[in-house]
């Protein structure tokens, strides 16, 4: 049954980096400036994946060597989650912008520091709900009640993500609920046996990070091949980034 882990991991690995490369093609592909956002967004997905393909590849290599590969998870997670909280948080900005007819903001650092009292709370507590699961899986702590403590900051974070952003869009919404429960979900896995538990985290994980990446893609790869389009029409205007 173990041996799953170990071709849920292969098979996850070989399609973060089928999905890798579709992200890292797009991200050459020119947009308009009104998707620029989006760009710099799926940049920051894609050192998420590098990240994350990183672990994957060294969990498969390392396999047969580690009696637990659970708690290493949690080295990825620290660096991984807030990046995806961010670019999260950024989309449903843009959203908001689009839903309101505003002009989209494209710079990061200005949305940071606009964002920040709202941010850095979000980071404290995805922080604090990775510290009570990692110290479940130390056995510092029951996993029962390191589930339980994690999801009050869980909870409390998500509230403020559709609170500040999510709620001012039909599409946000939407997005909010899947991020919702998909993360909602690893939570559920940390108190399963560990073979399960692990193989779900090498689903999830697909879904939590991969799926966003692919996500903004997509939006981008389609607003490139409008724009193609429109560049072939009579007096079009080069409104275009790299």
């Amino acid at each position: 049954m173990k041996d799953f882990i170990y071709i849920t991991g292969v098979l996850s690995l070989i399609i973060q980096i089928i999905t890798g490369v579709f992200d890292y093609y797009v991200l050459g592909l020119k947009v308009p400036s009104s998707f620029l956002l989006l760009k710099n967004l799926l940049l920051l997905e894609f050192i998420v994946q590098i990240i994350e393909g990183s672990f994957y590849v060294w969990m498969v290599y390392n396999f047969s060597k580690i009696a637990d590969i659970t708690h290493f998870r949690y080295y990825d997670w620290f660096i991984t989650t807030p990046t995806m909280l961010f670019t999260y948080s950024f989309y449903l900005m843009y959203l908001k912008y689009k839903e309101e007819n505003k002009e989209i903001k494209d710079n990061m650092y200005e949305l940071i520091q606009e964002n920040l009292k709202i941010l850095v709370p979000i980071v404290i507590l995805n922080a604090a709900m990775l510290m009570f699961g990692y110290l479940g899986e130390i056995k510092k702590m029951s996993k029962y009640l390191a589930a339980f403590l994690g999801f009050i900051p869980f909870i409390l974070m998500f509230y403020i993500i559709y609170k500040n952003y999510a709620v001012f869009s039909q599409d946000g919404i939407k997005t909010f609920w899947y991020f919702c429960g998909i993360w909602s979900l690893y939570g559920v896995a940390s108190i399963l046996p560990y073979t399960i538990k692990n193989i779900m985290y090498n689903i999830l994980d697909l879904f939590a990070k991969n799926f966003f990446g692919i996500f903004l893609a997509f939006i981008l790869f389609y607003s490139n091949k409008e724009l193609t389009k429109q560049q072939t029409t009579p007096n079009y205007k080069d409104n275009t980034t790299l």
